[in-house]
């Protein structure tokens, strides 16, 4: 699994068997970040989504996986960020004088008008409903201009290596619990959700302890905020 952290809540998801890029937009709940939009990206790829794309989408591990990187987020939540759901719910929306929508402030109508620029033009002028290139644009002087929308630069992707994804706990607190000891416990829970495994119970097979020791052992790592809140009612 790999993540690109963005603004508003949104996190680029890669690396869990989709046929594309998987958008998802996390929201503050009860002290922990929960998944409340998601938007999968097939439209470049050969293959279209299927039913079994959506049942096997592990949102329960991207969600302990963000969280584990929550301050990273949290940093740009409040920062403007695409508004999928107010564009979505324009899908079936006509609109008539484009010029004066466009000068009122309507970014909706601007972001629909920039899909109908031909290629190889970066910007157009709009003169009411129709749209003039620059070179036609003396006729129109004073219209708003239509940027041409193109795709961001190349996301940077953060993740487990293979030997993180790999890891787990070999032996149990040998000096108590300190910080150090749950760190590694923090590492193998987040292996063992990579994997699709109970973590806590993962963990316990590991050292060969109870199950009950090993929730205490991540009790205290997320008191101590080495590892983030869990979701009630969730087992580990």
């Amino acid at each position: 699994m790999r993540v690109s952290f963005g603004f508003g809540g949104w996190v680029a998801v890669d690396d869990v068997g989709l046929p594309g890029v998987l958008y998802v937009r996390m929201r503050d709940a009860q002290e922990r970040l929960r998944i409340s939009e998601f938007y999968i990206d097939a439209s470049h790829e050969t293959a279209a989504l299927e039913a079994r794309d959506l049942r096997d989408v592990p949102l329960a591990q991207i969600e302990e996986f963000i969280n584990l990187e929550a301050d990273l987020l949290r940093h740009g939540m409040n920062l403007p960020a695409p508004d999928l759901s107010t564009l979505a719910s324009h899908f079936s929306s006509t609109f008539g004088n484009l010029e004066r929508q466009i000068a009122e402030g309507d970014w909706v109508v601007s972001s629909f008008v920039s899909q109908y620029l031909p290629d190889g033009v970066d910007r157009a002028v709009v003169c009411r409903d129709r749209l003039l290139t620059d070179e036609d644009a003396e006729a129109a002087k004073g219209s708003p201009r239509v940027m041409r929308v193109a795709p961001a630069a190349r996301a940077k992707w953060r993740g487990l290596r293979k030997s993180d994804r790999e890891f787990r706990l070999q032996a149990g607190p040998a000096d108590g619990l300190t910080d150090e000891f749950l760190r590694e416990v923090a590492r193998a829970y987040s292996a063992a959700i990579l994997r699709g495994e109970r973590p806590n119970v993962a963990i316990a097979e590991q050292t060969g302890y109870p199950l009950k020791s090993v929730q205490r052992w991540v009790y205290t790592a997320r008191l101590r905020r080495i590892m983030p809140r869990g979701q009630q009612g969730r087992a580990g």
